[in-house]
């Protein structure tokens, strides 16, 4: 079955999300949700998340990670990169006869990810059995994904740079009226992760000086 072009909903996003961190706890692996799909948990909403972007909390790669994951429930199943130069294979999920979903396995020290505590993952009600990404961390990785589409030399990846701006901003709010996020209550960050950040932050300032205040506000 190839990979589908359908509309997935929210509720297609969850069942994925669901499947794949209940496959991943059986191989005693745990997990949390980042990305888009994690942002509608939280309660963004100014899109639909088209696929499902997990942390695994190990050292595993994640080539081996996927093959756990088959091996548990067969509705998943790998299909090669598009890109021949790559030699990973890209995870998918079966949400319905006409409809699958892409699940990408992610794992800390990729694309600046901190390792994160176990005890840190969050729950957000209604949906308290999907284990998502603490709010802050999930703000600042979406920043060094603007940050990184800013600059990339291919067309497809600098038109998410408008989309991650409307990601950035409603996360902004919600962090500030809804989450009351700050950065001194997460003194667990690694050193080299708040850095990174604040340099990040200053970039995205200078480009959006409105936004000066609500990251004052998480402590930056």
């Amino acid at each position: 079955m190839s990979p589908s072009n359908n509309v997935l909903t929210g509720k297609d996003i969850r069942k994925a999300a669901r499947a794949a961190v209940a496959a991943l706890k059986e191989h005693g692996l745990d997990a949390c949700l980042f990305g888009s799909a994690a942002c509608a948990i939280y309660g963004t909403e100014n899109r639909e998340p088209n696929d499902v972007d997990i942390i695994v909390i190990t050292e595993m790669d994640p080539e081996d990670i996927k093959e756990l994951i088959l091996v548990w429930d067969d509705r998943f199943y790998l299909v090669p990169s598009a890109n021949p130069r790559n030699t990973y294979s890209v995870l998918w999920f079966t949400v319905s006869s006409r409809k699958t979903c892409k699940v990408d396995i992610l794992i800390p020290g990729l694309l600046s990810i901190p390792n994160i505590p176990v005890s840190k993952i969050s729950y957000i009600e209604p949906f308290q059995d999907i284990p998502v990404v603490p709010f802050l961390v999930l703000l600042l990785l979406k920043l060094r994904g603007w940050t990184d589409h800013r600059v990339d030399h291919r067309q497809h990846m600098r038109d998410k740079v408008e989309v991650d701006e409307e990601d950035i901003e409603e996360l902004l709010e919600l962090a500030v009226q809804e989450y009351g996020a700050n950065l001194d209550r997460e003194r667990w960050l690694p050193k080299w992760f708040v850095e990174e950040m604040q340099e990040r932050v200053q970039e995205y300032v200078e480009e959006w000086p409105d936004s000066e205040n609500n990251w004052r506000n998480l402590g930056f």
